[in-house]
């Protein structure tokens, strides 16, 4: 599994997602003639928010996304597709580096990450306090001890922000096939070691500043040159 992703959000109101969702989707249709030759996860969220996930392998690799994404922009040109033009005050977007912290997330059965049978998903944005890391990754490893001693399981996937805002901050990424599903298991596990989740949350929020959950699910249509 890739270790580094530059994460694109983009940032779209309500009353303009139709007209978005209509010059994006022509985007992508371009994209795929033109065999845009990157790898590229994408999520919609409850807040019409976008988000575009690009493996890359360090920082260095940043330019080359640039420089491929050029190139396709081009040959849509060529194609009569004015990018500008289509997403005239219909987005915004802001960038952030992410690093999968592989000690810290959770896959016991080895199904590491996005498959289209999981499509719901979601992030808890955990703004750390200054210092803090050392220790909310021993509480971490302490969750993943505890549900190694159980028969129960459970996947997760920790991203630290490397270049980004509010840092030191941490993305828990946490996955199923509906919300419902995702809420039923947690409701099943935690009515039977809810004394032990209390405790080891009181724990790690000792370390934490803020808390922010975002809800969304995975576009594969929207999504290019993924892992088979």
């Amino acid at each position: 599994m890739p270790e580094n992703f530059l994460v694109i959000e983009e940032f779209v109101a309500p009353s303009d997602l139709a007209a978005f969702n209509e010059a994006q989707q022509k985007a992508v249709d371009l994209w795929k003639k033109h065999d845009f030759g990157i790898s590229l996860y994408t999520y919609r969220t409850a807040e019409s928010s976008i988000y575009w996930v690009i493996p890359i392998e360090n920082f260095g690799g940043i330019d080359e996304v640039f420089s491929k994404a050029n190139e396709v922009v081009a040959k849509m040109e060529a194609d009569g597709y004015d990018a500008d033009k289509e997403f005239k005050d219909l987005s915004t977007t802001r960038q952030s580096v992410l690093h999968w912290a592989k000690d810290l997330s959770y896959h016991p059965n080895g199904n590491m990450g996005q498959t289209a049978d999981n499509p719901y998903c979601e992030w808890l944005f955990v703004s750390l306090r200054s210092g803090h890391e050392k220790a909310a990754a021993g509480v971490i490893k302490k969750y993943i001890e505890f549900y190694n001693s159980i028969e129960e399981t459970e996947e997760w996937d920790v991203y630290a922000v490397a270049l980004g805002y509010d840092t030191p901050m941490w993305i828990l990424m946490f996955r199923d096939e509906s919300e419902l599903a995702m809420r039923q298991h947690e409701a099943a596990l935690g009515e039977k070691y809810e004394d032990t989740f209390r405790e080891l949350w009181m724990e790690f929020s000792t370390h934490i500043r803020k808390i922010e959950n975002q809800k969304g699910w995975f576009l594969p249509g929207w999504s290019l040159n993924l892992p088979e």
